[in-house]
C-alpha cells in the first residue's frame, strides 16, 4: 500500500515537473532567440511556442500548470515592467516632439477603436488592439489584459495581429524614409511615434545610423511611459469599484518612479530582463492553455481594424509632421 502511494506521489511530482518544464522552456527559448535576433519579439515567440506545444501535448497537467503560473508570472512581469519606464526626458528634448508623440498615441488608439467598431470587433479585443497600437505593442496588451480580462483567444489574436501589423511597418518605413525625402529628425520621430514595438523601431531605424536609432528609441520611450497613465484609466474603467486599482498596477507605478528618479542605471538594467522573462513565461502559459481553433474563430476583422486604424493614422501623422517646419 505504502509503495503504491509512493509511486503515485512520485508520478504526480514528475507530471508537475514536466508541466513546469513545458511552461518555462518556451519562455526561456523565446528570450534567448530575441537576444540573438532583436527583431524577433520574445513575447510573440513565447505565445507561438506555447500554442504549438499545446496543440501537440493536449495534456491536462500541462494546462493546469499553465493556469496556475499565470497568477504568478503576469503580476510579476507587470511590476518589473516599471523598470522600463523612463519619465524624465533629456533637457534638450523639444516640447513639440513630446506633444506630437502624445497626439500620435491618441490618434492611433482612437482610429483603431473606430475601425474595430465598424468591423464589429468585440469590445475587449478592441481595447487590446488600441493599446497595443498606440503604446508599446505586445507589452501593452499583456499589461492591459490583466485588467480587461479578455478571452484567451482574444488575447492571443490581439498579439498576433499587432505583431503582423508592426512587422509591416518595420518593412515599409525605410522605403518611406528614402522616397518621401524626410529629414533624419522627422524619420526618427515617425518610427518612434507610430511603430508598435521597440524591436521594430530598432529594425526600421538601424539602416539610417546610430543617431537616428537613439532618437527613435527616445521618442518611443514617451509612448512606453504613457502605459502608466493608460493602465490607471483602464483599471478604473474595468473595476467593479471605480476607485480600485489592482495592487500590481500600484507596484508597477512605484517601480516606474524608482527607476526614473532613484535607482541607479545598473540596477534598472539588471531588472529589465526579468520582466521580459516573466512576460514570456506568461505568454507561453496562455499559448499552452488556448485552443488554436478558438483563435481561428476570431476571423480577419481584428486584423482589418488594426491595419485600417494604423494606416489612416500613419497618413495623417505624416501630413501633420511634414507641415511642421
Amino acid at each position: 500500500m505504502d509503495g503504491g502511494k509512493a509511486g503515485k506521489n512520485e508520478l504526480r511530482f514528475l507530471n508537475k515537473l514536466f508541466g513546469l518544464a513545458m511552461i518555462v522552456t518556451p519562455g526561456i527559448a523565446a528570450c534567448l532567440i530575441s537576444q540573438l535576433y532583436p527583431g524577433m519579439d520574445a513575447l510573440f515567440l513565447a505565445l507561438i511556442f506555447g500554442v504549438t506545444l499545446g496543440s501537440f501535448l493536449n495534456r491536462k497537467i500541462v494546462r493546469d500548470m499553465a493556469e496556475k503560473s499565470l497568477a504568478i508570472t503576469l503580476p510579476l512581469g507587470i511590476v518589473l515592467y516599471g523598470a522600463k519606464i523612463k519619465i524624465p526626458l533629456p533637457a534638450d528634448f523639444p516640447t513639440w516632439v513630446i506633444l506630437l508623440t502624445i497626439f500620435s498615441a491618441l490618434l492611433l488608439g482612437t482610429a483603431v477603436l473606430i475601425f474595430a467598431k465598424i468591423f464589429r470587433v468585440s469590445k475587449k479585443l478592441s481595447v487590446l488592439l488600441a493599446c497595443g497600437t498606440a503604446l508599446c505593442g505586445v507589452s501593452a496588451i499583456t499589461i492591459v489584459s490583466s485588467m480587461v480580462r479578455p478571452k484567451k483567444e482574444e488575447f492571443s489574436a490581439a498579439i498576433i495581429v499587432i505583431t503582423v501589423v508592426g512587422l509591416t511597418g518595420a518593412i515599409l518605413y525605410p522605403f518611406l524614409g528614402c522616397h518621401l525625402g524626410m529629414s533624419p529628425e522627422k524619420y526618427a520621430i515617425l518610427c518612434g511615434a507610430t511603430l508598435h514595438q521597440t524591436g521594430l523601431v530598432e529594425i526600421a531605424s538601424i539602416p539610417f545610423g546610430n543617431d537616428i536609432l537613439q532618437n527613435s528609441l527616445a521618442v518611443k520611450g514617451i509612448r512606453i511611459a504613457l502605459i502608466s497613465i493608460a493602465s490607471l484609466l483602464i483599471s478604473f474603467a474595468y473595476s467593479e469599484n471605480r476607485f480600485y486599482v489592482p495592487w500590481y498596477i500600484v507596484a508597477f507605478l512605484i517601480v516606474a518612479f524608482l527607476s526614473s528618479f532613484i535607482l541607479s542605471p545598473e540596477i534598472v538594467n539588471f531588472v529589465k530582463p526579468f520582466s521580459t522573462l516573466a512576460f514570456s513565461i506568461t505568454l507561453a502559459s496562455i499559448g499552452l492553455s488556448v485552443n488554436i481553433r478558438d483563435i481561428q474563430k476570431v476571423h480577419l476583422s481584428p486584423l482589418i481594424a488594426a491595419y485600417g486604424g494604423w494606416f489612416v493614422s500613419l497618413v495623417l501623422f505624416i501630413l501633420i509632421m511634414e507641415w511642421k517646419p
